[in-house]
């Protein structure tokens, strides 16, 4: 029989072979003794029968032979075919085995690269798998591990956890609620937050094998969160005490949020309050939301700053006020536009003044000079107030600032000194340990090395003294804003004339390196000088300006490739100080220098400057201090003199009446 099937093994097919060839062996011997045997009986007369029957018998034979030689070269090439196939699937099944292989191995590198802590459980809430991270995450010992005991891990991780009652209880619970997703975090008691989240493992046909549960340490992430929301209230407050009422909206001119004062003008109790409504939602007329609804497609659409909007807008407690809006384009990295900001300042009062002040000089055109010099007068006091009052908003905001910054940091720097105590007689101690115990224990070789430990207490003096230094330049920078702003100081005494020219140039420290790449260098030649009587803050802010006006020139000056302001103080005929502010510049036109202490002028760009600095700074040093403010400048070099006395006399400053400036 031929087997043509190749589901039966190669050995059976040799076994059949060799039967039949047996087979066909007896077969042949058996017609052959029986030839003889007759042969002998019959003799000599059978002779020639017995030829033809052998001759029969060969061709029979030969017949028997070549079908034996056919079935034996059929069942070769079937064997041979059948150890094809076999090989074939035996291939087959060693690259299934490779691809196994494979797909565990990136499976595993998976399970141990991620950030996560990996509990496999089966359907009776036994433990089948952990990676690394989970032993990390929960601090299980490598003995431990090794031994595999279930209860003992869970035991382990139990005793960490505060709510260890509750924790038991979600686990009885996910075992009696196989198909049940839960996603929550547990508390350890050393401080640490763990994020569990949880899912049932099925197979494609719906069977439950048992659960996942995904550990990660979000301590780090919680304290981010939790600081993130202290910087939005500090923001929060800073931009509710802001004199301004304030606002911002998404592309569509849908506000997003809002301070304390703009919510109070659109009748709203809370500034949350304004979240997803639009300028029709509020106290103000239709035609005045369309008109502010324009005006923030033009900023949106050319994606460029709406300054000093001028105009009416009713208030929710129905009064008519006078707004001077600024609305400002908020961008993204790629200077997309994705919203507004919109800035109000009521500006009634000044409204009604410059009314008033109009209607003033309709009347003063038919007086004399002397009409007209108390005109310029009181031009000069309005710009003083308006320049006073922005730079006491700014004094108060550094001041609250500082302050605000100053405790903190006192309480660090205080406490920097007892930290590095305690820290050095621990590492003393451990010293001790390691004089008394030389041979640690293998558990205590592997956390040195965990933590990196001769790294750690190389390292750790030098994190607690660049923790000090940076104490200390935060002191600097909050005695710097203090010094500036002078709230405490509003009424004239002596101060330190070189304290305020620092903390001015410590403000200004961003704008010491130019476009160019190039930094200013500031050179200061001080001389000891003994304490001016003054009104420092005001004195500040001459300092402030001259400065920044220095800066500004500078900043223009694209070829030059030493740029320098030289500050020089000295004290004059034993009664008067004076300071220089010396710039290598491009100096001030000539067609400037006549101009430059008048009220509004300026040469700088539109929207740059106001010109107002050099006006006040000029009021604050001749008329507040009767001193002199006085300039030279050519090109390549500008400079500032300042002169004020060491003493004021009072009595003659009151009975002085402010003249105008030619």
């Amino acid at each position: 029989m031929m087997i043509a099937n190749p589901r039966y093994s190669p050995l059976l097919l040799k076994l059949q072979i060799v039967i039949d060839s047996m087979t066909a062996c007896i077969a042949i011997t058996y017609i052959a003794l029986r030839r003889y045997f007759s042969f002998l009986v019959d003799g000599p007369l059978l002779l020639n029968q017995t030829q033809k029957k052998l001759e029969k018998a060969n061709i029979e034979l030969q017949d028997l032979n070549s079908k034996l030689e056919s079935t034996i070269l059929q069942r070769t090439i079937e064997l041979s075919k059948a150890n094809q196939e076999l090989e074939a699937i035996a291939s087959e099944r060693k690259q299934m085995i490779a691809t196994l292989n494979r797909s565990n191995a990136f499976l595993k590198a998976q399970q141990e690269a991620g950030r996560d802590g990996i509990l496999v459980v089966d359907e009776k809430m036994q433990v089948t798998f952990y990676n690394q991270n989970f032993q990390h995450i929960w601090h299980l010992p490598e003995a431990l591990v090794q031994e595999g005991d279930n209860q003992k891990i869970l035991t382990l991780v139990v005793a960490q956890l505060i709510n260890q009652e509750e924790f038991m209880n979600k686990v009885k619970y996910l075992h009696q609620n196989p198909e049940v997703k839960t996603h929550d975090e547990l508390l350890l008691k050393d401080g640490r937050i763990i994020d569990r989240y949880t899912a049932p493992i099925h197979a494609l046909d719906g069977t439950y094998y048992g659960r996942i549960f995904f550990f990660r340490n979000v301590t780090e992430r919680r304290t981010m969160e939790e600081e993130l929301r202290q910087s939005k209230e500090f923001l929060r407050l800073l931009i509710d005490v802001m004199p301004q009422a304030i606002a911002w909206k998404d592309r569509n001119s849908v506000f997003l949020g809002c301070n304390q004062r703009f919510a109070t003008i659109a009748g709203l109790t809370t500034p949350e309050e304004i979240i997803g409504k639009t300028d029709y939602d509020l106290a103000w007329k239709r035609e005045e939301a369309d008109f502010l609804r324009d005006w923030d497609a033009r900023v949106i659409n050319s994606n460029q700053a709406q300054l000093h909007i001028v105009t009416t807008q009713h208030h929710a407690d129905g009064k008519l006020a006078w707004s001077d809006i600024c609305k400002l384009p908020l961008r993204d990295k790629e200077n997309q536009v994705i919203g507004m900001l919109a800035i109000s300042e009521d500006i009634t009062e000044r409204k009604a003044a410059s009314e008033a002040l109009q209607a003033s000089q309709e009347l003063l055109k038919q007086k004399n000079l002397e009409l007209e010099a108390t005109l310029k007068k009181l031009q000069h006091a309005q710009t003083q107030l308006i320049q006073s009052e922005k730079m006491s908003a700014l004094g108060q905001l550094v001041a609250g600032i500082a302050h605000e910054i100053n405790n903190p940091v006192n309480f660090i720097y205080g406490n920097i000194p007892h930290v590095t105590q305690y820290i050095q007689d621990l590492m003393h101690l451990l010293e001790c340990y390691e004089e008394e115990y030389p041979n640690p224990s293998p558990a205590l070789i592997y956390q040195k090395d965990e933590i990196d430990y001769d790294y750690l207490l190389a390292d750790l003096p030098k994190l607690l003294e660049s923790m000090t230094i940076g104490a200390d330049r935060i002191r600097e920078i909050v005695l710097s804003l203090r010094t500036f702003s002078r709230l405490d100081e509003a009424a004239m005494k002596a101060v330190n004339i070189h304290e305020g020219i620092n903390s001015t140039l410590l403000l200004l420290q961003n704008r010491l390196k130019i476009k160019t790449g190039v930094e200013i260098q500031i050179i200061k030649n001080y001389e000891d000088l003994p304490s001016v009587e003054c009104y420092a803050g005001q004195l500040n802010q001459v300092f402030m300006n001259l400065l920044a006006n220095a800066l500004d020139a500078l900043e223009l000056e694209t070829d030059n490739g030493n740029p320098k302001i030289e500050i020089n103080t000295y004290l004059k005929e034993g009664k008067h100080i004076v300071i220089t502010i010396t710039d290598n510049g491009s100096g001030i036109p000539e067609f400037a220098q006549a101009h430059i202490f008048d009220p509004f002028f300026t040469t700088k760009p539109v929207g740059k400057g106001t010109g107002l600095g050099l006006s006040i700074s000029y009021q604050i040093v001749v008329y507040k201090h009767e001193g002199i403010l006085q300039f030279s400048s050519v090109p390549g070099r500008t400079e500032f003199y300042i002169e004020i006395p060491l003493k004021q006399n009072v009595d003659e400053k009151c009975k002085r009446q402010l003249p105008a400036t030619s």
